[in-house]
């Protein structure tokens, strides 16, 4: 596991604090991977609105998110839904 290389996951609570949940761990990806702040703040906000809609779609029951850094992105996809940014 680096900076730039790794992957977890995280079974988030399927109501709409799941997205807040969601936003914080985002806002740990972001200052590990070196991410610009600026970059990375609007990767969370994004983040976190991809998770609402996620959770609000699987009806009240818990979605998995994961999180991964590779080929420069980092992406985060939960209940099917992907939002991603350049590293660099």
């Amino acid at each position: 596991m680096t900076p730039q290389a790794f992957t977890f996951k995280l079974t988030v609570p399927g109501d709409p604090e799941g997205a807040t949940v969601v936003a914080v761990v985002a806002t740990h990806a972001v200052e590990y991977s070196g991410m610009d702040a600026a970059k990375g703040a609007a990767f969370v906000e994004r983040a976190r609105a991809t998770a609402a809609q996620a959770i609000k779609g699987a009806g009240g029951t818990q979605c998995q998110a994961v999180f991964a850094a590779a080929n420069g992105q980092l992406t985060i996809t939960i209940g099917g839904q992907t939002v991603s940014e350049a590293l660099a």
